[in-house]
């Protein structure tokens, strides 16, 4: 049976596809951590990247996957957002225009959802 780490990594894994600066990765003795940072994708090498969290269980996992999930959303719809950048995008949640509410809103549900079914899996 796959670990719960490993399933949310599988959840979001096109989420995590199209990130530039934000990935996940597995260091023996420490964990998973998610690293901030470019990776050139074509040579496989690491141009300037920090651990930026080390995931103390996968709802801490989760919740930094939902994040970047809402950086990608931010991103994609910046051009129909009154604000141009946040020090929390979680913020984002409570100024999605009206035009981009319903969508916003049911996606981010979607996601919920496809989390609380990988962490509530007997372990």
């Amino acid at each position: 049976m796959m670990d719960k780490y490993k399933e949310l990594i599988s959840v979001f894994s096109e989420v995590l596809e199209k990130s530039k600066d934000y990935h996940i990765a597995y260091i023996y003795q420490v964990g998973y951590v998610s690293l901030a940072g470019l990776l050139s994708k074509a040579e496989g090498q690491n141009l300037s990247m920090i651990v930026d969290e080390i995931f103390s269980s996968p709802e801490v996992m989760a919740e930094s996957l939902l994040r970047n999930w809402r950086w990608q959303w931010f991103y994609e719809n910046r051009q129909l957002l009154p604000r141009k950048d946040y020090d929390d995008i979680c913020r984002l949640d409570d100024e999605v225009p009206d035009s981009l509410r319903e969508q916003y809103k049911r996606e981010i549900l979607s996601w919920q959802d496809k989390i609380q079914a990988v962490l509530q899996k007997e372990s």
